[in-house]
């Protein structure tokens, strides 16, 4: 994808009215191969390098007995990372890194895991622990990981990076901090009256300035693309797309839009049209992987 680090495309999902529809359709590559390896190999600095993330998370434990729909609007305004995976790439998506971690304040609380809308996968990641795919540690340890990371790559980016580094890295962080802090059970309440403000329908506010081209962590400023926009302009925006929605019905509920998901993106990218999508952050990034070097 062209201009990552230039433009940042915000859509809604393509209409289906067919409106919108500019320029010729992208030419898609149909021979995409998964790079499921480490390459062990130190960054050339003259090389351009792009770290692509994707996370799993759950909530706080206060959403654990509320409603399907109460649950997912506090799970998405205060979202805490138990499954955090991201590779290094080039534009080509030759793999340098790719790293898993499951995050043990969270993961390993019942209370607080069991609120995540994938909390069924939990036998799914015990095998994972037990045949060494994944790295049970705690969330300072892997965010220093991935700071380490970030010093060597152009930008940083996710399917839907809004959520991946705009929501659930800050609030994680914003968690751990408070949780080895005295006063966290003070803040814990403070927290659930904010959530029960949300369950009513009043939504949070923030002072602090929006900028969605950066990530901001730790004092420092990371370049930042969002692959759902890029997606929208480069893949999906175009009358063969469109038929393919139709043709498979990858409609929204409404059936006034077109499905935009890293799902469908893929499965229209690698003609693999009845591929379901992992949700576990490493095997999401794979495929996010080789949307962006399209």
């Amino acid at each position: 994808m062209k201009n990552v680090l230039t433009f940042v495309f915000r859509y809604d999902n393509i209409s289906m009215s067919g409106e919108g529809n500019e320029g010729k359709p992208h030419q898609l590559r149909k021979d995409l191969i998964f790079m499921k390896t480490t390459v062990s190999v130190k960054y050339d600095r003259r090389r351009k390098y792009y770290l692509v993330l994707d996370c799993e998370s759950a909530t706080l434990p206060c959403a654990g007995n509320l409603p399907a729909d109460a649950k997912k609007d506090v799970a998405i305004a205060k979202p805490l990372i138990y499954d955090l995976g991201w590779k290094i790439i080039d534009k080509k998506g030759r793999v340098y890194a790719r790293k898993n971690f499951l995050i043990s304040e969270i993961f390993s609380v019942p209370s607080i895991f069991d609120t995540a809308y994938y909390a069924s996968k939990r036998p799914l990641y015990l095998e994972k622990l037990e045949k060494g795919e994944i790295t049970l540690t705690d969330w300072r340890t892997a965010s220093a990981e991935l700071e380490n990371d970030m010093q060597y790559v152009e930008a940083v980016g996710a399917y839907n990076s809004m959520f991946d580094f705009k929501k659930a890295i800050p609030f994680t962080e914003l968690y751990i901090n408070q949780l080895y802090s005295p006063d966290f059970h003070d803040w814990l309440k403070n927290q659930n009256k904010i959530c029960e403000k949300i369950v009513n329908g009043f939504g949070t506010s923030s002072s602090k300035e929006f900028d969605p081209d950066v990530f901001r962590f730790r004092g420092k400023v990371y370049p930042l693309f969002d692959l759902w926009g890029l997606s929208c302009k480069y893949i999906m925006d175009n009358d063969d797309y469109k038929a393919t929605c139709l043709r498979n019905g990858w409609q929204t509920e409404s059936g006034k839009y077109f499905k935009t998901s890293a799902e469908t993106a893929y499965r229209f990218a690698s003609g693999k049209l009845d591929f379901d999508e992992a949700h576990t952050a490493i095997d999401d990034a794979d495929i996010e992987s080789e949307i962006f070097a399209l």
